[in-house]
C-alpha cells in the first residue's frame, strides 16, 4: 500500500466499486473485462485489498461514465453519473493527473487521496474555463497543497 491511501480508503473505493458493478448488473468477471483487468486484480480492488490505480478511475469514468468526483470523494451509495450536459474533457483531466503525479514525483512529496482529489477537480475547474492545461497553475496549486 503506497502512502497516499489508507487500509479504510480502499475499501471504501472498494464499495463504490461493487456499487457501480452492482447497478451494471455484471459480475465480477464481466466488469473486470470491461476495465480491461484480470479477474482476480478486480477482485482484490474491490475487496479494498489494494489501492486502486488512476488508470482504473480514468476506466470507470471512460467506459461507465461515472462522475470522478463521486469516484473520488463520494458520499452518496449510488453512483453518479456525467450528465449529457456536463461533459468531461477527458484528455483535459488527463493531462492535470499526469501533471500532478510527475510533480509528486519529481519532488519526492504525497497527498492524501482526498487533498489529491481537491486539487485536480480545482484544477480542472481552472483549465476547463482555458481549454486547456495551465501547467504553471497545477503547479502553484500542488506548491500550496503538499
Amino acid at each position: 500500500m503506497s502512502k497516499l491511501s489508507s487500509e479504510d480508503n480502499n475499501i471504501t473505493n472498494g464499495k463504490r466499486l461493487l456499487a457501480i458493478r452492482a447497478v451494471s448488473q455484471l459480475s465480477q468477471q464481466d466488469f473486470a473485462l470491461k476495465l480491461g483487468l484480470s479477474h482476480r486484480a478486480y477482485a482484490n480492488y474491490e475487496r479494498g485489498e489494494r489501492e486502486m490505480p488512476t488508470s482504473l478511475f480514468q476506466s470507470l469514468v471512460e467506459t461507465f461514465r461515472i462522475d470522478p468526483l463521486w469516484l473520488l470523494t463520494g458520499q452518496e451509495d449510488e453512483p453518479l453519473y456525467l450528465s449529457e450536459s456536463k461533459s468531461l474533457d477527458a484528455s483535459l483531466l488527463e493531462g492535470i493527473v499526469c501533471l500532478v503525479e510527475e510533480w509528486l514525483a519529481k519532488y519526492q512529496r504525497t497527498l492524501r487521496p482526498e487533498k489529491k482529489a481537491r486539487v485536480i477537480r480545482l484544477a480542472y475547474d481552472h483549465c476547463i474555463s482555458l481549454g486547456q492545461v495551465d501547467a504553471g497553475y497545477v503547479s502553484q496549486m500542488l506548491d500550496l497543497a503538499a
